[in-house]
C-alpha cells in the first residue's frame, strides 16, 4: 500500500476504494475516480507490477471480486 501511495500520488480515499478493474496491466495504469467524480489516469511504477501479481496470487478465489478493494 505504501509503495502504491508513494509512487502514484493516490489520496487515502482513492486507495481504499480501489478495485481490480481499475488496474490496467497492459498499459500499466490505474484509473481513478477522484474528487468531484473526475476521472484521472495514473501510471503504475514498474516495481509495483510484480508486487501486485504476487499479492493477487496469494488471495483465495472467493477474495477476488470485482467490487473488492485491491489493498
Amino acid at each position: 500500500m505504501f509503495k502504491l501511495l508513494a509512487t502514484t500520488g493516490l489520496r487515502r480515499s482513492e486507495l481504499v476504494s480501489l478495485t481490480w478493474e481499475q488496474i490496467d496491466l497492459i498499459n500499466e495504469t490505474i484509473r481513478i475516480d477522484g474528487k468531484g467524480k473526475k476521472e484521472r489516469i495514473l501510471p503504475l511504477h514498474p516495481h509495483l507490477i510484480p508486487l501486485r501479481a504476487s499479492y493477487k496470487a496469494s488471495l483465495r478465489s472467493y477474495q477476488i471480486y470485482s467490487t473488492e478493494s485491491v489493498f
